[in-house]
């Protein structure tokens, strides 16, 4: 499967919340942001748009047990950016950009899935809608899948 990135885009590995979080996918519901967010079976993703908000959000999952430090520690946690790709090399993640429309035509949009994962479902936020989105007012680039 794979998650929608836009802005900024902090992805966890859901086998992390399985394993490092005293009460799992509870606990990580009650400290996320109520909006923009995503997971698959394999990755949650949440994009922000404010750097010091991306800043106290780490913070608060490596309080609950994730794995990360600045300093390239990537295990639990990694960041991608719709325009640029990923912004913390990991061998765990796959950025691309794949096309939405009818048929695989554009619009275009960035995704994240983990690496070895073939599914071509894409899991976006509840309510999410292409027009009005981050997405379309910024676009996405990187490479096309299927080009």
């Amino acid at each position: 499967m794979a998650v929608l990135v836009e802005a900024t885009a902090i992805l966890i590995r859901a086998a992390a919340v399985e394993t490092r979080i005293a009460g799992a996918w509870e606990t990580l519901g009650t400290n996320l942001p109520e909006t923009r967010v995503c997971s698959d079976d394999e990755l949650v993703c949440v994009s922000l748009v404010d750097p010091a908000e991306v800043r106290r959000l780490v913070e608060r999952l490596t309080a609950l047990g994730l794995s990360f430090d600045w300093e390239g520690n990537v295990e639990d946690i990694a960041f991608a950016d719709q325009k640029r790709g990923l912004i913390t090399p990991c061998d765990w993640l796959t950025f691309e950009t794949v096309n939405i429309g009818v048929g695989g035509t554009p619009p275009s949009v960035a995704i994240c899935r983990l690496a070895g994962s073939h599914s071509h479902e894409l899991r976006v936020p509840d309510g999410w809608r292409y027009q009005g989105s981050l997405s379309e007012a910024f676009g996405a680039e990187g490479s096309v899948a299927g080009r």
